[in-house]
């Protein structure tokens, strides 16, 4: 503001238009400080708006005394030295630095370190270089550096390069950091960089052009510049509450269409008259132009779908979509992978901050497979399955109030169809390896059993059988009547192994099944159950079709024998009832029902061992088993598939 007071209203307001920014910049600053003061953004707008605002006020104080308007002012000499140094202080906090520390204060990671020493360099060797260097000042009539040294020349160039190397190093890394935070970043952090994008955008028109209207651009370039801290600002602290897409986007749009234009028509100016000759002006003006105007709508076009790809991803064109998800589930490793593709496509396609795949498991939804971070209730999209509904897509809004077009409903709901057939075909697989797992651990926990069982029990007494008739034979001639006793013991030893073998045979499958089948096996255990309750008076029945059952594979007459004895088992140690009725039935499956009039299962009982075991030997050959129970009793159905009727 010194500066403008300094200029006045003289041909000399224009030069000093640029001294505004640095207000800007110190007040955006202080007001984050304010709020946020472990944010280092604020900090860096304060201490890059010094160097700029002493800039602007000393290259105007040093001209009055140039110019010998005032002669007698003091320290110019300083002043000079000073105005010589200073942008470079500047344009590293600024430039340099802040891009790459922007939103968060903070690098990306450890590995983006190195980037941030550059921007300390730019500034540490730009000083320097500009101190030793013998040109003139910037912005003075004929001043020559006052601290420059002719033997340091050398080494002034030397710097001069090193610190354009920093410089380029240093914004660089701030673009790439910018990309980098966009593509990682969630709705927040990328809302705000929008708003910083929104800042800097208009200032690229002016800048291209600066060098063929020098005056004008300045002018633009100085009224813009207080726009990047004030949007700076508000994506620090207020980013939630605007949504700035749309401008953005046309903002995008038409700053680099009138970039690529201006290229066209200066490249044709510069080609025409240097292969033609000089003074065609007007010409080729006018055919620049034309070409220039005929190129605009096939540039516009071609620059929009860029930029709507950038910000609104492939919800405008679903096919391309539909086909990166395609290729996603092709690459697919494994069946997990296949799901966390599903929602890594859809994320990036619509770009959207969270989506995640529910499937319905029984009776609970299980998260399979997320990316990114919820921000507020998600929208649900059915996954149906040959008209099956097996899970939900799951995706996060776009911010607060962005709710999803009728165009981006279509195409989630496009992606969760496809996403279905995966999901059917990840669940496919996983229970094919869980059921893979569990037969291989029933049969090694039989073989333990089996194992623990010979071991333990039928060796040893196998063992004693042996010693006894050892002993009994030695005995026999000098002793028979003792040799008799050990006879007598020895029988008792075999009839107990006898009935350990016959233990171990009924555990591998049932003698029953064999000796009369699933049907009449079921009606001796039931007469076995009627005699053990006879004090409860319960009466069980068995029905089965009157063709028979024809011959069942082993496996599910097992099952069906082993459920429907345990349920009979529970019906007489807990149900309390009088009455329990089994039927047998063949539809392209076999149907087993229990149904009793006992008191039913009480509300919030826990399923135990025995019937978790029901559940295990019905889904063991891909069938399902539920249990009904009221105060009027129990009904137990289980569904087992039989290969050769299904």
């Amino acid at each position: 503001m010194a500066a403008v007071a300094l200029a006045g209203i003289g041909d000399r307001f224009v030069y000093v238009l640029p001294g505004l920014a640095p207000v800007a910049y110190a007040v955006v600053g202080a007001v984050i400080v304010h709020h946020q003061r472990g944010n280092r953004i604020g900090w860096l707008l304060c201490a890059g708006s010094i160097p700029f605002a002493l800039l602007n006020t000393g290259s105007e104080y040093a001209y009055r005394a140039v110019i010998g308007e005032s002669a007698s002012l003091p320290a110019v000499t300083f002043v000079e030295s000073s105005i010589n140094v200073l942008p470079f202080l500047g344009l590293g906090l600024l430039v340099a630095l802040l891009p790459q520390l922007f939103p968060t204060g903070t690098a990306i990671s450890q590995r983006w370190r190195p980037t941030l020493w550059a921007a300390w360099g730019f500034i540490a060797t730009g000083t320097i270089s500009n101190l030793l260097i013998a040109e003139k000042i910037q912005g003075l009539p004929d001043v020559d550096n006052p601290t420059a040294i002719a033997a340091a020349q050398p080494l002034a160039s030397a710097l001069g390069v090193a610190a354009l190397i920093c410089l380029v190093l240093s914004v660089g890394a701030g673009l790439a950091g910018l990309v980098v935070r966009w593509r990682r970043s969630a709705v927040d952090e990328r809302q705000q960089l929008k708003w910083f994008l929104a800042g800097v955008a208009p200032l690229l028109v002016p800048m291209a052009l600066h060098d063929v209207l020098p005056v004008l651009a300045g002018a633009v370039i100085a009224l813009l510049l207080p726009l990047v801290p004030i949007t700076i600002g508000v994506a620090v602290l207020r980013y939630r509450l605007y949504d700035l897409d749309i401008v953005i986007n046309r903002v995008l749009v038409y700053t680099t269409l009138s970039t690529m234009i201006a290229a066209v028509y200066l490249a044709i100016v510069v080609v025409v008259e240097t292969v033609v000759g000089w003074g065609q002006g007007l010409g080729v003006q006018v055919a620049a132009t034309v070409a220039s105007a005929a190129l605009f709508q096939p540039l516009r076009a071609r620059v929009q779908r860029g930029i709507d790809r950038m910000f609104f991803g492939d919800r405008a064109r679903p096919y391309e979509a539909l086909t990166r998800l395609g290729r996603r589930l092709e690459r697919a490793p494994a069946p997990q992978a296949t799901l966390y593709g599903v929602v890594d496509t859809v994320a990036d396609a619509m770009r959207v901050p969270y989506a995640s795949i529910e499937l319905a498991i029984a009776d609970t939804i299980v998260t399979a497979a997320e990316h990114g971070t919820p921000t507020d209730e998600p929208a649900r999209f059915p996954m149906i399955y040959q008209d099956e509904i097996i899970g939900h897509l799951t995706v996060s809004r776009r911010g607060p109030g962005a709710d999803f077009s009728a165009a981006d409903r279509r195409l989630l709901a496009d992606l969760a169809r496809h996403a279905g057939v995966a999901a059917h075909a990840t669940q496919v697989t996983t229970a094919l390896q869980q059921a893979r797992l569990a037969l291989v651990t029933a049969r090694e926990e039989e073989r333990r059993r089996l194992r623990r069982d010979l071991h333990d029990g039928l060796g040893p007494a196998l063992a004693g059988v042996t010693l006894g008739l050892h002993a009994a034979q030695a005995t026999i001639p000098t002793r028979p009547d003792h040799a008799a006793a050990l006879l007598a013991g020895i029988q008792t030893q075999v009839e107990d192994v006898v009935r350990d073998i016959r233990r171990l045979v009924y555990g591998l499958r049932p003698p029953a099944l064999d000796e009369y089948g699933l049907y009449r096996a079921l009606q001796q255990h039931a007469a076995k159950i009627e005699n053990e309750d006879r004090a409860n008076g319960l009466a069980i029945t068995v029905a089965a079709p009157a063709t028979g059952l024809g011959a069942l594979p082993a496996a599910v007459e097992v099952a069906a024998y082993r459920i429907a004895t345990e349920a009979m088992t529970n019906v007489s140690h807990h149900a309390h009832a009088r009455a329990c009725h089994i039927s047998l039935n063949l539809d392209g499956a076999l149907q087993l029902d229990i149904i009793d009039d006992g008191r039913g299962l009480p509300a919030g009982t826990p399923a135990g061992v025995g019937l978790n075991a029901m559940r295990e030997r019905a889904a063991e050959l891909g069938g399902d088993l539920s249990i009904t129970a009221s105060g009027a009793g129990t009904h137990v159905r289980a569904r087992l598939p039989i290969p050769e009727l299904s």
